[in-house]
């Protein structure tokens, strides 16, 4: 079976990471909110070339700069540069898989990534709220889930699974997940979900877990199938989803991933996919790529500069 092969360096500051300095190109997508403005002006001032990166999941269209484009030849525009960042602030979950395949079909050894954590999430208005004892909030237009090209495997009723869901503050997620999936035989069809724990910070964790109480009495997860793991650590998210791979693969079975929660799990994700797609044990993306509310959360806080190290080919 294969192991985890790739290695981080991180660093974590109050205000804009020196190490942008010299950047070469930066990927970034569309600001909604304080802290997408904050990375995108932070990488105008310090990094060589900025593209606009954008990917349409209804027909998994590429865009570089608003020009149609391909992953060879986003692979080509990286051709002769040194330091390449992507911008998980900005950039969705189908950016990013792309923008790591393309660079791991230039055959580079790193790539880095910054993400700036929110000052505060924005809440729905109370007369949206229906139950007031637990906490609502107003981040994403859900979309319906569908397969990304390169990470899907179908579903087959007969077959083992088992299916691990990243937490975030909308339960009404994994409710579509579930619902899209169709009739399960929970016998064969195991459900396993990650809570960021720590939050981002104290006290944010009852975001996630009050909002799913329901849910998760519903879906009777037990505590064994409960995992919790550090809401702003890549490394870290990363290697719990190997730890639950190993724990829960069989050669029989697909393991499926919904990164449903903080954008470090959402990057730690789609690590473990891309190092995972073609292995004896079949892992697969399952993911509604939402689009996110214009002001979904106020401020910034903690910012995070990750280089990411891939084996030598």
């Amino acid at each position: 079976m294969i192991a985890p092969s790739y290695a981080f360096t991180s660093t974590q500051s109050t205000s804009v990471p020196g190490q942008l300095a010299g950047v070469e190109v930066a990927f970034v997508g569309g600001s909604v909110d304080d802290r997408g403005s904050a990375t995108i002006d932070a990488l105008k001032n310090t990094s060589r070339a900025i593209c606009e990166f954008r990917y349409s999941p209804d027909d998994q269209s590429l865009f570089l700069n608003g020009q149609p484009t391909t992953r060879a030849r986003l692979a080509e525009h990286m051709a002769g540069v040194n330091r390449i960042l992507i911008d998980a602030t900005t950039l969705g979950l189908g950016e990013i898989l792309n923008i790591l395949m393309a660079v791991q079909a230039s055959r580079r050894l790193e790539v880095e990534i910054l993400y700036a954590e929110p000052g505060e999430y924005t809440k729905s208005k109370p007369e949206e709220d229906a139950e007031p004892q637990h906490r609502k909030f107003a981040l994403t237009t859900n979309c319906r889930f569908q397969a990304m090209h390169g990470f899907a495997h179908a579903y087959e009723a007969n077959m083992l699974a088992k299916h691990i869901f990243l937490l975030g503050y909308e339960s009404a997620r994994v409710r579509n997940a579930i619902e899209q999936r169709g009739d399960i035989d929970r016998a064969r069809y195991q459900i396993q979900v990650v809570i960021g724990v720590p939050a981002f910070q104290a006290g944010w964790e009852a975001n996630t877990i009050r909002t799913h109480l329901n849910l998760l009495e519903d879906l009777v997860i037990a505590n064994h199938l409960v995992t919790y793991c550090q809401a702003n650590s890549i490394r870290e998210s990363y290697l719990t989803l190997w730890d639950l791979y190993r724990q829960l693969g069989d050669e029989r079975s697909c393991v499926y991933v919904s990164p449903l929660g903080t954008k470090p799990h959402s990057v730690a994700a789609a690590l473990f996919l891309l190092e995972t797609r073609g292995s004896g044990w079949t892992t697969s993306l399952y993911y509604d790529h939402p689009e996110r509310v214009n002001n979904r959360s106020s401020g910034y806080s903690t910012w995070h500069h990750v280089t990411v190290r891939f084996p030598a080919p």
